[in-house]
């Protein structure tokens, strides 16, 4: 633990793993939490945006919480958010179905080009041996 200042409100207070907001501020996130998950409760198929006017709840703080898996997109069907790639909808994981495509393509075209690069002789004189003594 030591001390750092509160992402909320500047306050000094004495931080706890991946705890980012003190006491306070932390209490009065989880009253947040409370209030959404309650509208989501009467309103499932409110969106993004209609859950932020109505709760007053930051956009940013409700994807914070999905991405927690907090709130549920399996159980409200019209809560989209934006994919860290593009920006488009998407409402599970980090990343909308194209960008992950375009990721796992890219990673699997890296990891052949290094199969390939190493089983050439360019890496042979890159291991150390032994000198005998």
């Amino acid at each position: 633990m030591g001390l750092a200042n509160c992402k909320g409100c500047g306050r000094l207070y004495n931080q706890q793993v991946h705890v980012n907001v003190c006491p306070r501020c932390r209490q009065e996130e989880e009253q947040q939490f409370y209030a959404v998950r309650e509208y989501l409760k009467e309103n499932r198929r409110a969106s993004l945006y209609e859950l932020s006017d109505a709760t007053e709840v930051e956009v940013s703080l409700i994807i914070k919480w999905i991405r927690e898996g907090r709130i549920s997109t399996v159980d409200n069907p019209e809560l989209h958010y934006p994919c860290e790639s593009c920006g488009a909808p998407t409402i599970e994981g980090r990343y909308c179905k194209p960008c992950k495509e375009r990721l796992t393509k890219g990673l699997e075209q890296t990891k052949q080009e290094l199969m390939e690069n190493r089983s050439g002789d360019q890496f042979r004189d890159a291991y150390y041996h032994r000198r005998d003594q």
